[in-house]
């Protein structure tokens, strides 16, 4: 995609962090956007913050893991702007748990896959059939994550949620492909390094559905401060940050090429993941890949 201008974009998980930033990039290029997400507050901020630089835009709450609040986003979206040209399935969960597959509540799975699989499939069923129906260019993206692809030993609900994704989103671009569609799909994977959000502080919108006392302590970290802190004392140092609007940028860049992986990596990122699929092929017991 070229033309961003009067272009409609939708973005879930938009009041904030990859979502915000993607909304004022897109906006600076002339789209008009559509931000949604579960905290009113922060999403009205947003809003507000995309018009004070100049943008158009309206906000709509809403649970990506309610089929039919994604409906009425949809409905409101098509209801102010006639049509929709781009739709980001960016709203997530960080899932939360034990220090092990077995002592992670069943809860914190059922999070994870509702909000981060779930939710993008929302997206899809809701949003495609008037995407392919308009005939014209238009773009499905979901938010993926490197853990998605490269297992970390921590997080199981997490990156399963996302590796479900990534099979979605691949599936999607073979059927338009298959399909001659106007339409081109596209997997988000916010990088290089760990992305400085309030993924870290996803309990904080905690659904009743998942109330559970080991997903809502977000195992002692509710920041990206506690989170260095515990990568400190885990690995014996900080990790990189990368700052949403520089992954937005890189997103943008991205869509002017018709990417599908937005991926940005390091070195040892692309080692860690031609090593995973090496060890596929050779059939070896995985080894804990070093990605920081």
């Amino acid at each position: 995609m070229q033309d961003f201008k009067d272009k409609v974009a939708v973005i879930t998980g938009a009041a904030s962090g990859v979502g915000k930033q993607l909304a004022l990039r897109l906006a600076k290029e002339g789209a008009k956007v559509v931000l949604s997400d579960i905290e009113k507050g922060a999403l009205d901020a947003a809003v507000a913050e995309v018009v004070a630089a100049g943008g158009t835009a309206i906000g709509q709450v809403c649970d990506v893991s309610k089929r039919d609040q994604v409906d009425a986003l949809r409905d409101r979206t098509l209801a102010e702007y006639g049509k929709v040209h781009m739709v980001f399935n960016n709203a997530g969960v960080g899932g939360g748990g034990g220090p092990t597959i077995w002592d992670t509540p069943e809860k914190a799975y059922r999070w994870a896959m509702d909000v981060n699989f779930f939710g993008p499939l929302n997206g899809v069923l809701s949003f495609m059939p008037t995407l392919v129906a308009q005939g014209e260019e238009a773009l499905m993206a979901s938010t993926s994550s490197g853990a998605g692809i490269v297992f970390p030993p921590s997080g199981a609900a997490y990156s399963a949620s996302k590796a479900a994704l990534i099979a979605l989103m691949e599936v999607l671009a073979y059927q338009l492909q298959m399909a001659g569609s106007k339409v081109k799909a596209a997997i988000l994977f916010p990088g290089p390094h760990v992305v400085d959000t309030n993924l870290f502080s996803s309990h904080r919108n905690l659904q009743k559905d998942y109330d559970d006392p080991a997903i809502a302590s977000g195992a002692g970290i509710n920041n990206v401060d506690e989170f260095q802190a515990a990568m400190k004392m885990l690995i014996g140092h900080e990790v990189p940050l990368t700052q949403p609007q520089d992954f937005a940028e890189e997103v943008y860049q991205s869509l002017l090429r018709d990417d599908f992986y937005i991926l940005p990596l390091t070195d040892k990122t692309k080692d860690a993941i031609r090593k995973r699929y090496d060890d596929m092929i050779e059939r070896r017991q995985p080894v804990i890949p070093d990605m920081m």
